[in-house]
């Protein structure tokens, strides 16, 4: 009788499925952090939910009851997260491996019962996500206190419990009742299996730590181009400007920092009339933009360094907006931006200013013309709610010189998924319609009506 594959055919359709399902529930889950983080204000706010990021994990284990679920939907999810824009980059492929690491880890301890392995995979997969970030993800001087990371990771922990291990419990015991799933894990000889996975766990994390910390070098110096007189390279060891020392808060945590002020590094670019943009872009191609408004005005925004020489890296932090804090800054690009005219009939009713909504976007990537790239949009339904002075309308018609796009009102206002993207290309400043998933139905827009 011929041997079978390890995972049958339903259990990689599970695995894909809650891979697919947690992955873009992660991305949501972030944009909503996003929120709370914004409007209560103090550090650990973002952790609440950490254990619904390992929902799908456990519920994934119980299903298909093999080693190596984990792990391997650690990995799937990731790359989902990854390709939906989520704004960390690689580093959520390394936050998913650990939690599916952990969890396999959890399940391969004797004695302990089911459900009792169930609470603390989920606990622990959940907490892990707080030390991968502050090993990876800190920019200089940002690393959490002792006590604030052990406050932070409670929170984490305590979500883990609930929402993984608690919740997922509750669900598979359900699932047990209708005979989708066997209450204990399978008998067969799977040692070999266990170990496998966990290697290549440990072998994905290895690799994507490795991708992670190379493409977010610094390159030794950042680029001042754009809208001014002439392309400058900042380098902290040729620069005259004097370091200052600042206290900013991110993410409800407060810091000190010893910098560059932002402001008169541009200042000595001298940016062009009409510059009222800068675009902070880092080396993994993150990028987030500033008004020059803030560049003026706000006297904590410096450019950070650690490093010497080529090995330099530069961080942009102190901006008003969490998303502005930019890691391995490698280019600061000073726009002149160009607002899309909307119009009710043949009457000019509104302008939409990128400026205006840069706390309400969100990074997306998206495969172009000309390559790869990270956009940050807003959804369409939320520009249409800030005006108050337009006919009633049914259609949206966004125009560019190529074509148009129509979509009705009431299908816009019930997805907030379609959204206006800003795209800098070639130092301009574009637009194009889409979606959060990536999907383009409109470039260079260039007007909007409402009809």
């Amino acid at each position: 009788m011929k041997k079978g594959y390890y995972f049958t055919t339903k259990d990689l359709l599970f695995i894909a499925g809650f891979s697919a399902i947690g992955g873009l529930a992660s991305t949501y889950l972030n944009m909503l952090g996003d929120f709370f983080q914004s409007l209560l204000g103090f550090a650990g706010t973002t952790q609440w939910a950490a254990g619904i990021h390992i929902l799908w994990i456990l519920l994934a284990v119980g299903i298909v009851n093999k080693p190596g679920t984990a792990v391997l939907l650690g990995i799937i999810k990731g790359i989902v997260e990854l390709l939906s824009g989520n704004t960390h980059g690689v580093l959520v492929l390394i936050v998913d491996v650990v939690a599916g690491l952990i969890v396999e880890l959890v399940f391969l301890l004797p004695v302990l019962s089911r459900s009792v392995k169930n609470i603390l995979a989920g606990g622990l997969a959940a907490m892990s996500n707080v030390f991968v970030f502050q090993i990876f993800a800190s920019v200089p001087a940002d690393s959490l206190a002792f006590w604030s990371m052990l406050a932070v990771a409670g929170i984490a922990l305590l979500s883990g419990v609930i929402f993984g291990g608690l919740l997922s419990q509750v669900i598979l015991k359900n699932l047990a009742k209708t005979g989708v799933i066997s209450p204990e894990l399978e008998k067969s000889k799977t040692k070999w299996a266990k170990t496998g996975f966990v290697l290549l766990g440990i072998l994905i994390c290895a690799v994507a730590a490795f991708v992670y910390v190379q493409t977010s070098k610094g390159e030794g110096a950042v680029t001042i181009s754009g809208n001014v007189a002439a392309e400058q390279s900042f380098v902290v060891a040729d620069t005259s400007i004097t370091p200052i020392t600042v206290e900013s808060s991110l993410q409800g945590k407060t810091g000190t920092y010893t910098g560059y002020p932002l402001r008169q590094i541009i200042v000595n670019a001298q940016p062009g009339e009409g510059a009222d943009l800068v675009l902070v872009t880092a080396t993994d191609g993150y990028s987030y933009f500033i008004t020059m408004d803030e560049v003026n005005s706000n006297p904590n925004l410096i450019l950070v360094v650690s490093g010497e020489g080529s090995d330099a890296i530069y961080s942009v932090v102190g901006a008003e907006n969490s998303k502005a804090w930019v890691r391995g800054v490698a280019e600061v690009t000073v726009i002149q931006s160009i607002p899309i005219p909307i119009y009710s009939g043949d009457h000019p009713v509104a302008e939409f200013h990128a400026q205006d909504w840069q706390f309400e976007m969100d990074s997306v990537h998206f495969s172009l013309e000309e390559g790869s790239k990270k956009l940050q949009g807003v959804a369409v339904n939320k520009v249409l709610a800030s005006i108050d002075n337009a006919a009633p309308y049914t259609t949206i018609q966004f125009l560019s010189a190529d074509g148009s796009f129509d979509c009705d009102l009431a299908s816009v206002q019930a997805d907030d998924s379609i959204r206006i993207f800003v795209n800098i290309d070639g130092y301009q400043m574009k637009y194009l319609v889409g979606t959060i998933q990536g999907e383009v139905f409109l470039m260079d827009v260039e007007r909007i009506d409402l009809k």
